[in-house]
Protein backbone atom coordinates (compact mmCIF):
# COMPACT_ATOMS: atom_id res chain seq x y z
CA UNK A 1 0.00 0.00 0.00
CA UNK A 2 1.13 3.60 -0.74
CA UNK A 3 -0.88 6.65 0.42
CA UNK A 4 -3.70 4.28 0.99
CA UNK A 5 -3.06 2.89 -2.82
CA UNK A 6 -2.53 -1.05 -3.83
CA UNK A 7 0.02 -1.08 -5.58
CA UNK A 8 1.02 -4.37 -7.49
CA UNK A 9 4.00 -5.42 -9.53
CA UNK A 10 3.56 -7.82 -12.55
CA UNK A 11 6.31 -9.88 -14.60
CA UNK A 12 5.87 -10.20 -18.08
CA UNK A 13 6.09 -13.78 -19.78
CA UNK A 14 8.10 -14.34 -22.96
CA UNK A 15 5.69 -16.79 -24.56
CA UNK A 16 7.19 -19.78 -27.34
CA UNK A 17 7.51 -23.03 -26.68
CA UNK A 18 6.39 -25.72 -24.99
CA UNK A 19 2.51 -25.49 -25.67
CA UNK A 20 1.08 -25.59 -22.38
CA UNK A 21 -1.08 -29.06 -22.07
CA UNK A 22 -3.53 -30.47 -19.36
CA UNK A 23 -0.69 -32.74 -18.24
CA UNK A 24 1.14 -29.29 -17.11
CA UNK A 25 -2.26 -27.93 -16.11
CA UNK A 26 -2.37 -30.91 -13.06
CA UNK A 27 1.75 -31.14 -12.62
CA UNK A 28 0.91 -27.05 -10.97
CA UNK A 29 -2.05 -27.79 -9.38
CA UNK A 30 -0.43 -30.54 -7.88
CA UNK A 31 2.33 -28.43 -6.73
CA UNK A 32 0.25 -26.10 -5.87
CA UNK A 33 -2.13 -27.85 -3.49
CA UNK A 34 1.07 -29.27 -1.86
CA UNK A 35 2.59 -25.68 -0.95
CA UNK A 36 2.64 -25.80 2.91
CA UNK A 37 2.08 -21.86 3.60
CA UNK A 38 0.08 -19.90 1.97
CA UNK A 39 1.86 -16.39 2.07
CA UNK A 40 -1.63 -14.21 2.17
CA UNK A 41 -4.88 -14.26 3.46
CA UNK A 42 -7.12 -15.65 0.92
CA UNK A 43 -11.00 -15.48 1.38
CA UNK A 44 -13.19 -18.91 2.06
CA UNK A 45 -14.27 -20.47 -0.89
CA UNK A 46 -17.96 -19.67 -1.93
CA UNK A 47 -19.11 -21.21 -5.42
CA UNK A 48 -21.94 -20.28 -5.96
CA UNK A 49 -21.74 -16.73 -4.38
CA UNK A 50 -20.49 -15.07 -7.93
CA UNK A 51 -23.88 -16.56 -9.49
CA UNK A 52 -26.35 -14.97 -7.18
CA UNK A 53 -24.74 -11.58 -7.57
CA UNK A 54 -24.59 -12.16 -12.05
CA UNK A 55 -28.25 -13.24 -11.34
CA UNK A 56 -29.28 -9.95 -9.23
CA UNK A 57 -27.91 -7.84 -12.09
CA UNK A 58 -29.19 -10.03 -15.05
CA UNK A 59 -30.35 -7.93 -18.56
CA UNK A 60 -32.56 -9.24 -21.27
CA UNK A 61 -32.71 -13.10 -19.37
CA UNK A 62 -35.99 -14.65 -19.35
CA UNK A 63 -38.08 -14.46 -15.38
CA UNK A 64 -38.56 -18.13 -15.66
CA UNK A 65 -34.86 -18.98 -16.31
CA UNK A 66 -33.89 -16.23 -13.77
CA UNK A 67 -36.53 -18.07 -10.87
CA UNK A 68 -35.05 -21.63 -11.75
CA UNK A 69 -31.50 -21.06 -11.56
CA UNK A 70 -32.27 -18.85 -7.80
CA UNK A 71 -33.64 -22.18 -6.43
CA UNK A 72 -30.94 -24.53 -8.03
CA UNK A 73 -28.43 -22.58 -6.41
CA UNK A 74 -30.56 -22.52 -2.99
CA UNK A 75 -30.70 -26.31 -3.36
CA UNK A 76 -27.36 -26.56 -4.67
CA UNK A 77 -26.15 -24.66 -1.39
CA UNK A 78 -27.59 -26.88 0.91
CA UNK A 79 -25.96 -29.64 -0.63
CA UNK A 80 -22.32 -28.37 -0.68
CA UNK A 81 -22.84 -27.46 3.13
CA UNK A 82 -22.86 -31.41 3.47
CA UNK A 83 -20.34 -33.07 0.85
CA UNK A 84 -17.46 -34.83 2.36
CA UNK A 85 -14.34 -34.24 0.20
CA UNK A 86 -11.92 -36.54 -0.50
CA UNK A 87 -8.86 -34.37 -0.95
CA UNK A 88 -7.62 -31.60 2.34
CA UNK A 89 -9.27 -28.10 2.69
CA UNK A 90 -6.56 -25.56 1.51
CA UNK A 91 -5.79 -23.33 -1.13
CA UNK A 92 -7.25 -23.06 -4.52
CA UNK A 93 -6.84 -21.59 -7.93
CA UNK A 94 -10.34 -21.44 -8.32
CA UNK A 95 -10.42 -21.11 -12.19
CA UNK A 96 -7.70 -23.92 -13.29
CA UNK A 97 -8.05 -24.57 -17.33
CA UNK A 98 -5.21 -24.49 -19.70
CA UNK A 99 -5.87 -21.04 -20.78
CA UNK A 100 -4.48 -20.11 -17.60
CA UNK A 101 -1.48 -21.23 -18.31
CA UNK A 102 1.58 -19.56 -20.74
CA UNK A 103 4.85 -19.99 -21.23
CA UNK A 104 7.93 -18.36 -19.86
CA UNK A 105 11.62 -19.19 -20.61
CA UNK A 106 10.38 -22.56 -21.75
CA UNK A 107 8.78 -23.33 -18.71
CA UNK A 108 4.70 -23.45 -18.22
CA UNK A 109 3.52 -21.24 -15.47
CA UNK A 110 0.18 -20.80 -14.22
CA UNK A 111 -1.34 -17.13 -13.95
CA UNK A 112 -4.51 -15.65 -13.17
CA UNK A 113 -5.07 -16.18 -8.94
CA UNK A 114 -8.55 -13.78 -9.15
CA UNK A 115 -10.27 -16.29 -7.50
CA UNK A 116 -8.14 -17.84 -5.67
CA UNK A 117 -9.55 -19.04 -2.27
CA UNK A 118 -9.55 -21.76 0.74
CA UNK A 119 -11.69 -24.41 -0.46
CA UNK A 120 -11.69 -27.73 -2.21
CA UNK A 121 -8.85 -29.18 -4.12
CA UNK A 122 -11.64 -30.88 -6.08
CA UNK A 123 -12.60 -27.72 -7.40
CA UNK A 124 -9.91 -27.37 -9.58
CA UNK A 125 -9.87 -30.44 -11.36
CA UNK A 126 -13.39 -29.95 -12.28
CA UNK A 127 -12.65 -27.67 -15.76
CA UNK A 128 -10.34 -30.77 -17.00
CA UNK A 129 -13.20 -34.07 -16.30
CA UNK A 130 -16.24 -31.21 -17.35
CA UNK A 131 -14.26 -31.12 -20.67
CA UNK A 132 -14.76 -34.78 -21.63
CA UNK A 133 -18.22 -34.06 -21.40
CA UNK A 134 -18.84 -30.62 -22.93
CA UNK A 135 -16.49 -29.79 -25.20
CA UNK A 136 -15.01 -33.19 -26.29
CA UNK A 137 -11.68 -33.55 -24.65
CA UNK A 138 -10.65 -36.76 -25.08
CA UNK A 139 -10.43 -39.59 -22.79
CA UNK A 140 -6.82 -40.09 -22.95
CA UNK A 141 -5.95 -36.84 -21.72
CA UNK A 142 -8.37 -36.56 -19.29
CA UNK A 143 -6.96 -39.95 -17.82
CA UNK A 144 -3.12 -38.48 -18.02
CA UNK A 145 -4.54 -35.33 -16.49
CA UNK A 146 -5.52 -37.26 -13.24
CA UNK A 147 -2.69 -39.40 -13.63
CA UNK A 148 -0.20 -36.78 -13.09
CA UNK A 149 -2.37 -35.08 -10.66
CA UNK A 150 -2.78 -38.54 -8.57
CA UNK A 151 -6.52 -38.23 -8.25
CA UNK A 152 -9.64 -38.93 -10.21
CA UNK A 153 -12.63 -36.71 -9.04
CA UNK A 154 -14.72 -38.12 -11.11
CA UNK A 155 -14.52 -41.69 -8.79
CA UNK A 156 -15.56 -38.88 -5.88
CA UNK A 157 -18.84 -39.28 -4.65
CA UNK A 158 -19.42 -35.72 -4.19
CA UNK A 159 -18.53 -35.40 -7.86
CA UNK A 160 -21.75 -34.76 -9.28
CA UNK A 161 -22.99 -32.00 -6.73
CA UNK A 162 -19.73 -30.44 -7.02
CA UNK A 163 -20.02 -30.43 -11.22
CA UNK A 164 -23.69 -29.13 -11.25
CA UNK A 165 -22.31 -26.10 -9.13
CA UNK A 166 -19.37 -25.83 -11.72
CA UNK A 167 -21.39 -25.68 -14.53
CA UNK A 168 -23.83 -23.19 -12.83
CA UNK A 169 -21.27 -20.82 -12.73
CA UNK A 170 -20.42 -21.41 -16.18
CA UNK A 171 -23.96 -20.32 -17.36
CA UNK A 172 -23.96 -17.44 -15.24
CA UNK A 173 -21.20 -16.14 -16.65
CA UNK A 174 -22.33 -16.88 -20.24
CA UNK A 175 -25.35 -15.23 -19.22
CA UNK A 176 -23.99 -11.31 -18.41
CA UNK A 177 -23.69 -11.41 -22.95
CA UNK A 178 -26.86 -12.61 -23.80
CA UNK A 179 -27.35 -9.25 -25.27
CA UNK A 180 -24.39 -8.90 -26.94
CA UNK A 181 -25.14 -11.58 -30.04
CA UNK A 182 -27.42 -14.50 -30.68
CA UNK A 183 -25.12 -16.87 -30.37
CA UNK A 184 -24.25 -16.08 -27.25
CA UNK A 185 -28.23 -16.12 -25.91
CA UNK A 186 -28.43 -19.49 -27.63
CA UNK A 187 -25.63 -20.80 -25.68
CA UNK A 188 -26.84 -19.44 -22.34
CA UNK A 189 -30.63 -21.34 -23.52
CA UNK A 190 -28.65 -24.63 -24.05
CA UNK A 191 -26.82 -24.57 -20.30
CA UNK A 192 -30.37 -23.95 -19.26
CA UNK A 193 -31.65 -26.43 -20.50
CA UNK A 194 -29.29 -29.00 -19.76
CA UNK A 195 -28.87 -27.95 -16.09
CA UNK A 196 -33.18 -28.16 -16.15
CA UNK A 197 -33.71 -31.79 -17.73
CA UNK A 198 -29.57 -32.75 -15.69
CA UNK A 199 -28.54 -33.95 -19.00
CA UNK A 200 -24.51 -33.91 -18.30
CA UNK A 201 -23.39 -35.25 -21.92
CA UNK A 202 -24.93 -32.44 -24.19
CA UNK A 203 -22.04 -30.22 -26.05
CA UNK A 204 -21.28 -26.66 -24.85
CA UNK A 205 -19.53 -24.30 -27.00
CA UNK A 206 -16.92 -22.21 -25.71
CA UNK A 207 -17.00 -18.49 -26.04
Amino acid sequence: MVDSYPVSFWQAVTGGVPTPTHTDLARLLAAYHATPDCPCDLAVFEPLRISESRLAKAQGVDAKDIDFLHHRIADLSQQFEHLNFALPIGPIHGDAHTKNLLTDCGQVVLIDFEAAAIGPREWDLLPTSIAVQRYGLPEQQYQEFAATYGFDVRTWDGYPVLREIREVTMTTWIMQNVLESEAIADEFALRVACLRERDSDEPWHFF
